[in-house]
């Protein structure tokens, strides 16, 4: 999947330097550094790659600091596939084995150690010992109050009533399943009360984004070989996380990969009852769905849906949170620095509902809430109009 050394020097060729990335790129919002900057990145990866520049600790600084949140990729007048350059940089000279990586590994490619995670945690939460578990583990910290764990049917049969509309297949994603299957629930309500049978293959694993980031190409190829495996391409792949979307969009490009609530707006509404709720709704825009899929305006026309519901873009959307997968972990002064912007925002609008299509998203600006002891209800869109035609948490 990841690029040869002559093929990001082709690639990285392509970038003019005209500098038009510059003001999109958060990091160099922050820093000021040109080596920070996408333009400033490019140069270095390719110097790297000729052996102009050694493969030093200073060279991967620079990377491992970059989100790959690509939204120089929307910038560019060029087209420079600037995501593919950091994953085959991150693979060929930097892969490297955090603790993070090694902890994570086996949780993201198991799903029954998923299960044990998610059934650990609630059971800690439930017994009011988070405390102790934040104190013994302080990234702990970012997890949310989860809803009791749920083993999942390979079908869930469209709603009898309904005429059939056809089959989806859903992703559950390692972080979704485990932290917030509120949201899959959700999802596989509205659909089958839209008319779809829904699909839960059970060989499914990890989108691979986590092991991209971390430079295990060999790791990320072999997820994504069990998930090609796993899923039909005669159906539409749906995800409700957009970071996952946003990989398996790139690597399962025939799988017919789409964001959750970009589906649902191509569906007929027609005989559908959505309750009123006259409620002003803010939404923020994750990195991977407003400039891989480019599907975020699909967000906002689809809880337009809900009647009197004042849907509003929360100010600075153009810049990245600092969620970014592992980022929040791994480079923590950076992603708390972005996600403070996101937390002023959120306190000049005084906003009471926060709905983000990215669990990524959610779980780095809920911890920056909790630490302000803001109170904002975090929600995945397509838990927010579920509840506003029926979906009342159970399946």
């Amino acid at each position: 999947m990841a690029l040869s050394i002559k093929d990001l020097i082709t690639e990285a060729d392509r970038c003019v330097a005209c500098g038009l990335c510059l003001p999109h790129c958060p990091t160099y919002r922050k820093t000021g550094s040109e080596a920070d900057s996408p333009r400033g990145r490019i140069q270095l990866m390719r110097a790297v790659a000729q052996e102009i520049l050694p493969n030093n600790a200073r060279f991967n600084e620079h990377i491992d600091l970059c989100l790959n949140c690509r939204s120089c990729e929307s910038a560019c007048p060029n087209n420079v596939n600037y995501g593919h350059l950091v994953d085959t940089s991150r693979a060929i000279f930097m892969r490297k084995k955090s603790i993070w990586q090694t902890i994570a590994k086996p949780f993201i490619r198991h799903r029954y150690l998923q299960y044990g995670l998610a059934w650990s945690v609630w059971l800690i939460q439930k017994l009011k010992l988070s405390n102790l578990l934040q104190y013994v583990v302080p990234a702990a910290k970012v997890l949310p109050a989860i809803n009791m764990p749920t083993i999942w049917k390979t079908l869930y049969p469209s709603d009898h009533t309904q005429i059939n509309k056809g089959d989806v297949s859903l992703f559950l994603g390692c972080a979704t399943n485990t932290l917030d299957n509120q949201t899959l629930k959700a999802s596989i309500y509205v659909l089958n009360k839209l008319g779809f049978n829904v699909h839960i293959p059970s060989q499914q694993t990890c989108c691979g984004s986590i092991a991209r980031q971390m430079g295990d190409s060999y790791e990320a190829e072999k997820l994504i070989a069990q998930n090609q495996a796993g899923f039909a391409d005669n159906m539409p792949m749906l995800t409700v996380a957009s970071g996952c979307g946003a990989g398996l969009n790139d690597y399962l490009p025939k799988h017919n990969v789409q964001d959750i609530s970009a589906f649902l707006m191509a569906c007929d509404w027609s005989a559908m009852k959505i309750q009123t709720l006259a409620k002003r709704i803010y939404v923020q825009d994750p990195c991977t769905l407003r400039n891989v899929q480019k599907s975020h305006q699909t967000v906002y026309s689809l809880l337009k849906k809900i009647p009197q519901a004042d849907i509003q873009p929360l100010a600075g959307n153009g810049q990245c949170c600092g969620g970014a997968g592992a980022y929040m972990l791994t480079q923590n002064d950076m992603a708390t620095n972005l996600s403070n912007d996101k937390i002023i925002a959120i306190k000049e609008d005084n906003v009471a509902i926060l709905a983000t299509s990215n669990i990524g998203c959610s779980l780095h600006i809920a911890t920056g809430l909790r630490a302000q002891n803001l109170n904002v209800t975090i929600e995945h869109p397509i838990e927010i109009i579920a509840k506003q035609v029926g979906f009342v948490g159970i399946l």
